[in-house]
Formats: C-alpha cells, sequence, structure tokens
C-alpha cells in the first residue's frame, strides 16, 4: 500500500489545475488511483434513475476526485513562501 503526505481529516489547499485555491477537508484518500476527495472540491453531477428510494429520479451533486500531486496541507501551505507571495500581488 502507498503512502500518501494526506489522509482521511486534513484540511488541504489545491495548488494546480481548475479547481487551484480552494482548500478543504479530505473525505477519502482513493490510493488505487492516486486521487483524494475532497469536501465542496470538484463537484459533479449524477443523472440517477428512477427508484423507490427516489421515484422522481434526480439529478444529484457530488465530490469529484483531485490527483495527490495536486493538493498540499493547508498548515504547510501557510507556511511556505508561495502564500506570501500571493498575498503580496493582491
Amino acid at each position: 500500500m502507498k503512502k500518501f503526505h494526506i489522509k482521511r481529516g486534513d484540511t488541504v489547499v489545491v495548488i494546480a489545475g481548475s479547481q487551484k485555491g480552494k482548500s478543504g477537508k479530505v473525505i477519502e484518500v482513493l490510493p488505487a488511483k492516486e486521487r483524494a476527495r475532497i469536501e465542496g472540491i470538484a463537484m459533479i453531477k449524477r443523472h440517477e434513475k428512477k427508484s423507490e428510494k427516489n421515484p422522481q429520479g434526480a439529478i444529484t451533486e457530488r465530490e469529484g476526485s483531485v490527483h495527490i500531486s495536486n493538493l498540499m496541507l493547508q498548515a504547510d501551505f501557510d507556511a511556505s513562501t508561495r502564500r506570501k507571495k500571493n498575498e503580496a500581488k493582491a
């Protein structure tokens, strides 16, 4: 089993990709795909069939996954020079 720099429950920042700059809590880590699900990040829409539970069917939103290499722990991000450079520009 692979070992990663993040684990479930950590607060992370997305440092690359379309979700760059957003942060959230890790819901789950998918080691086989080297990806993680982050609360409120990379939301995808899922079309669900009619069922007993949901007789109308529905379009639900849920978290997609983000590659582990695009994530950084919030504490490390706050302590890094990258954070200071971004604040100076703004």
